[in-house]
């Protein structure tokens, strides 16, 4: 079970999260941009969140997929979040490996 997210406005939709306050940018706008298909603008959002989001409140607006999924376009652009990214990700992967190997 994940840990909640570190202030419930996170939950809100109207709500602005700290990590896009100066983009304007509201949970349910984030929800929508980050439900299309793979486009410069979802790649900004998703490189952001990973780059300046807690890594709690990551995961109120991503998932696994979507990082996986963006992961070759945004790696360059995760600045000082890229080694902790990098390593959560190659974890994760080997834990899908071993998980389904047995």
């Amino acid at each position: 079970m994940p840990l909640p997210p570190t202030s419930q406005r996170l939950l809100d939709p109207d709500a602005v999260p700290y990590f896009l306050w100066d983009l304007g940018i509201t949970v349910a706008e984030a929800r929508r941009i980050l439900a299309r298909e793979a486009s410069p603008t979802r790649d900004d959002l998703i490189a952001r969140i990973l780059r300046e989001a807690n890594s709690r409140d990551v995961w109120t607006l991503l998932d696994w997929p979507a990082i996986e999924e963006a992961w070759p376009r945004i790696v360059h652009r995760l600045g000082r979040a890229r080694g902790v990214w990098t390593m959560m990700l190659e974890r994760r992967r080997e834990h899908v490996r071993t998980t389904a190997a047995a």
